[in-house]
């Protein structure tokens, strides 16, 4: 899926942290935003994922304008936010089947028997999440989000608290994903995941602007991203 943002506002009281992020997701492309913390970068995915509302812009999605929190736009998106979405009190197993009940649920079983194998979730599988260690938790949380096989990937901060095998890992389901025609927005500070992005856009002053091919990471992180 093709995504455009066009003016995307957002602000909270009088603080604006969005004043017009205009940028694209192509699809087949792993789309990464940077900038310092606190630049909207996590408020700008919460937009698109439905969990907050702009104050003031458009989303085209393949080129047609869609409503704000539409569900043509959320049914093709899957959500990694940096908090976790699971419910401490279930096991790995129940909260996994409850987000596998929504939409086609025999599909989203047999989506998720794949994923559990790669994601290496067995171990941990019928241990309640108040229980996991950070990075089985997010692995956990990656998971809930493929289940429902999007189009579009929202990732804010994805490899957080991920060991360097499962960083590894994720990479190449990015990679995968991407090449079988999905698209991938992501925010990161991590410099790996920065340089497997196809595009870049930095955040700044509440304005992306796209950041030039052949740009150093280094330079991109002194520029960009303090």
């Amino acid at each position: 899926m093709e995504l455009e943002l066009r003016n995307i506002k957002k602000s909270y009281r009088k603080k604006q942290v969005l004043k017009k992020v205009s940028l694209t997701a192509k699809v087949g492309e792993c789309t990464g935003i940077i900038g310092a913390n606190g630049c909207g970068k996590s408020t700008l995915l919460k937009i698109l994922a439905g969990i907050e509302k702009a104050d003031g812009g458009d989303i085209f999605m393949n080129g047609e304008l869609v409503k704000m929190k539409s569900s043509r736009l959320t049914d093709h998106v899957g959500y990694i936010p940096q908090e976790s979405v699971l419910i401490p009190e279930l096991t790995v197993e129940d909260n996994l089947k409850l987000w596998a009940s929504f939409g086609e649920h025999k599909k989203n079983e047999n989506t998720l028997k794949r994923l559990r194998e790669q994601f290496q979730l067995e171990d941990f599988y019928r241990k309640k999440v108040k229980y996991l260690s950070g990075g089985m938790n997010k692995r956990v949380n990656i998971v809930c989000a493929l289940i429902h096989e999007p189009s579009l990937l929202l990732m804010d901060e994805p490899s957080t608290a991920l060991d360097l095998v499962f960083k590894k890992e994720l990479r190449e389901y990015i990679r995968n994903f991407t090449a079988s025609g999905g698209s991938v927005l992501l925010s990161s500070h991590d410099e790996g995941e920065i340089a497997g992005c196809t595009a870049l856009w930095a955040i700044k002053d509440g304005i992306a602007q796209k950041v030039p091919q052949g740009e150093t990471i280094d330079k991109i992180v002194s520029k960009y991203m303090k």
